[in-house]
């Protein structure tokens, strides 16, 4: 299934932004790009 955050074929795809953020502080590399991208959207 395609991420709608990292926008990736991935198994498990990410369903609200607080469990891709709870990924990326696991350091799973595409959600913490995803969480830096969207940051610049929100915060740019």
């Amino acid at each position: 299934m395609i991420c709608p955050f990292c926008r990736q074929d991935v198994e498990e795809p990410c369903q609200n932004v607080v469990e891709m953020q709870r990924r990326a502080s696991e350091q799973i590399d595409r959600c913490e790009r995803a969480l830096k991208s969207l940051k610049g959207i929100v915060f740019g």
